[in-house]
């Protein structure tokens, strides 16, 4: 995040601007909000009168279109289209949260660097896991969320309800694959899912997914990559902690598998071969990570190996 000066303007102006356009019913505010991997970012936020919930709209990006020459009300008419697209009509009912016996059957886990998170797990109960970390999380079911949205779970909400750590890991291992169930795809089915999802119908799109199509069918060369992720895509890499998913996996391919972190929200799997080099494996997570992944969701620089001999996981490199 650019905490320049110029950028503490921008963002003053870009909050007057949508105060203007929101009226006196709303409280338009930024707030520096710290996400995965120590990474902090500006947030707008409006807060409305009977409503405890606001969507919040990152104006990080925003600013680099206003270097590029965007005007500050072009920028607000954007920011104001993104609130209203995503603004809520109703408050959430977070009782449950506050009592774990109701609250237990709503916890999941997920992924997490370790290193790069190291301040944010020093307030968070976690268990670590090579050099990742598996935390906690509530998923909002609640409306107008439905499963949407989800709390970070603290130290402090433990001390509030009594419980320890173990107690979070075991419930959160029931629920998570029950929540958000597992996936695997083959790479090619993963790309041209993504492509579809991002245009139906579209020209353009339909003519890049033929060509992906062909050339696809075309490669016989490649090796066969399948992608690891939940139904909803998000949180995805967790799925491999799931019970028996890669021991299934690995006795339907009749090999051990390379685990490959794509990032926060999937994995890729490749059936081991004798022509894959492990360095070069690195070296494409490596890149990957740098060109193609937001920071924020970035899981590691690391590759994995699943010995279905063994059934569990190791980190190789």
């Amino acid at each position: 995040m650019n905490t320049s000066m110029k950028f503490s303007l921008f963002t003053a102006s870009v909050v007057s601007g949508l105060q203007k356009k929101m009226g006196d019913d709303c409280r338009v505010f930024s707030n520096l909000v710290k996400k995965n991997n120590g990474i902090e970012l500006t947030g707008i936020i409006v807060e409305e009168k009977n409503c405890n919930t606001s969507p919040t709209i990152y104006i990080d990006d925003f600013y680099d279109d206003y270097q590029k020459g965007a005007s500050i009300d072009e920028i607000v008419e954007a920011v104001y289209g993104m609130i209203n697209k995503n603004r809520f009509t109703q408050s959430v009912d977070l009782s449950d949260f506050t009592s774990y016996e109701k609250a237990a059957k709503q916890i999941a886990f997920k992924l997490i660097n370790y290193e790069k998170n190291w301040e944010l797990l020093k307030e968070i109960p976690h268990k670590a896991f090579l050099n990742l970390a598996i935390v906690f999380y509530y998923v909002v079911q609640e409306p107008p969320f439905y499963g949407k949205a989800s709390i970070l779970i603290r130290n402090s909400h433990l001390q509030a309800w009594g419980i320890r750590t173990e107690e979070l890991y075991r419930n959160a291992m029931i629920n998570t694959p029950v929540m958000l169930p597992a996936q695997i795809d083959n790479i090619e089915d993963a790309m041209i899912g993504m492509l579809t999802l991002e245009g139906v119908g579209d020209k353009w799109t339909d003519s890049i997914l033929t060509k992906l199509q062909e050339d696809l069918k075309e490669d016989e060369s490649r090796i066969p990559m399948y992608v690891l992720s939940n139904k909803q895509k998000i949180q995805g890499a967790a799925c491999m902690l799931y019970p028996e998913i890669l021991n299934d996996f690995a006795k339907e391919k009749n090999c051990d598998l390379y685990i490959l972190p794509s990032s926060i929200h999937e994995v890729i799997l490749l059936p081991d071969s004798k022509d894959i080099s492990k360095e070069n494996l690195l070296d494409m997570v490596s890149e990957i990570n740098k060109t193609q992944v937001e920071e924020h969701e970035i899981l590691a620089d690391s590759i994995y190996y699943f010995s279905r001999f063994e059934k569990k996981i190791e980190r190789i490199g």
